[in-house]
């Protein structure tokens, strides 16, 4: 598994929906992964990060390596998102709490998170559905 992908592929994304082309594989994992796509102006994905790799029901993310990537390669802004072995999208109070520190990091560098997706075998939940 490759952790850090670099990605050319022109591809924008539109809606969360546009995201799975990126991250479907992760779905059927029987372990949380925390994974990061720094986007350009546009919306075109720059690169796919698995930024922790956590157990069947939580997984360690800090801002510092959510951020890490998206500094060097000076993205615009992210999507993150983590997969529920569990199978509910349902967010956990983690997960609420985890969104709303990203965010505010992201604030203070001038990095936008667009949204923050949770997906499972049963679908995928979005924060933030008005991706333009």
């Amino acid at each position: 598994m490759q952790l850090i992908r670099e990605i050319n592929d022109g591809f924008k994304i539109q809606n969360p929906k546009d995201v799975l082309k990126y991250v479907e594989e992760f779905k059927d994992e029987d372990r949380e992964h925390f994974i990061a796509l720094g986007l350009d102006t546009n919306n075109k994905v720059m690169y796919r990060d698995i930024v922790s790799i956590g157990t069947l029901n939580s997984g360690v993310v800090h801002p510092r390596e959510v951020f890490k990537k998206a500094i060097i390669n000076s993205v615009n802004s992210i999507i993150v998102l983590h997969n529920h072995p569990s199978g509910t999208t349902t967010p956990s109070e983690e997960d609420i709490k985890v969104s709303k520190r990203l965010k505010s990091a992201g604030d203070i560098l001038d990095i936008k998170v667009i949204d923050f997706l949770i997906l499972t075998t049963e679908g995928l939940f979005s924060y933030s559905t008005n991706i333009d």
